[in-house]
């Protein structure tokens, strides 16, 4: 039985998911990655919870909630993580990462971001946030 992994690799723009039972894990580019969520039954219990869809003949899913209140507040702290030219998400998880993270970005010239958001997504400080401003224009 093969190790079960789900890993989103912001660097390399990747995400691995459990295969179907017995099979391999499941390691595709994020942006063919498919979500959508659960229905529930009758009554909605399990619904709304986020999933992938394998890219399998079957299209089975696979449950990738990561602990927010809902689907949608799951698949929006993936995307914003999986975005490698936005600022890392808020929260102490990844504080020790936010300098270099911001190094990085820099030296690239500040792309702009890969998907689309209406949150708003400002640097650590008024400082970075004016130097992303001058040099990336966004």
């Amino acid at each position: 039985m093969p190790k079960k992994e789900k890993i989103l690799n912001r660097e390399d723009g990747l995400i691995t998911f459990t295969g179907l039972l017995w099979q391999k894990n499941i390691t595709m580019p994020f942006k063919n990655a498919v979500f959508c969520y659960s229905t529930g039954g009758e009554d909605a219990t399990g619904a709304f919870m986020l999933q992938v869809i394998r890219p399998t003949k079957g299209y089975t899913f696979e449950d990738f909630m990561i602990g927010a209140q809902s689907c949608y507040e799951d698949i929006s702290l993936i995307t914003w993580y999986m975005d490698k030219n936005r600022p890392l998400p808020p929260g102490d998880a990844f504080d020790e990462y936010r300098f270099q993270d911001f190094e990085r970005r820099k030296a690239e010239g500040f792309p702009k971001p890969l998907y689309q958001s209406n949150i708003p997504t400002p640097e650590a400080t008024i400082e970075q946030q004016k130097e992303r401003e001058e040099i990336g224009g966004w």
